[in-house]
């Protein structure tokens, strides 16, 4: 998750940090510690526990953006509906999604929901795991773990880049996306970085570092 306060520039809009690109400083909307607790809590709602606060998501996982507004403000008296727009606006993993009334988390949830995201068109993607797992991977398929789906990496930097998160020695794993997809297994273009699908078998996979 993305650190620093969020800010408003002019001419780009929201921003995180004290500087926008351009170098214009623009003025301040929510500081860190606030944004962290709000992002924190919309993650939740929209990919983990959307019910406990009273959310209706329907099988796509979008809710009713007032429903979720209520509950944000129900817990934390300083928010403003500006705040979820810079939230939102300043992800630079473009996490979420609003369309009209609604709002969704983009990827990682734990929920079950039937995302309709565009299908793959990418030949190859890639996921960067360590040692052990990607032993365990080439025994038995890749298969979510904690989540709904399984998120590949569209590039071999990107997959680098998020397996550093758990281990200093990543391996990579570079799955056949056009084969998969041939064969049935539903893969879908989420952003610029991620892809997420249905299991995919050991045939469809390899180890390339």
């Amino acid at each position: 998750m993305e650190t620093g306060q969020i800010r408003m520039c002019i001419k780009h809009g929201y921003f995180r940090g004290e500087q926008c690109e351009c170098g214009n400083h623009g003025s301040f909307v929510l500081n860190e510690t606030r944004a962290t607790k709000l992002g924190k809590m919309l993650s939740g709602l929209l990919r983990h526990f959307p019910h406990e606060l009273g959310l209706k998501m329907d099988a796509q996982g979008w809710v009713d953006l007032n429903q979720l507004l209520s509950a944000i403000e129900g817990k934390y008296r300083w928010f403003h509906i500006e705040h979820l727009f810079a939230l939102i606006e300043s992800d630079v993993k473009g996490r979420y999604e609003l369309c009209e009334e609604r709002i969704r988390a983009r990827y990682a949830h734990s929920v079950n929901v039937d995302l309709d995201f565009p299908e793959n068109e990418l030949q190859e993607l890639y996921y960067g795991t360590t040692m052990e797992e990607a032993g365990r991977i080439m025994d038995i398929g890749l298969k979510p773990v904690r989540q709904r789906y399984v998120h590949l990496s569209t590039s071999f930097e990107e997959a680098i880049r998020v397996a550093k998160f758990r281990t200093d020695q990543p391996v990579i794993i570079i799955i056949d996306a056009k084969n998969a997809q041939s064969q049935g297994i539903k893969i879908m273009n989420v952003n610029d970085q991620i892809c997420i699908s249905d299991s995919i078998p050991t045939d469809f996979l390899e180890i390339i570092s």
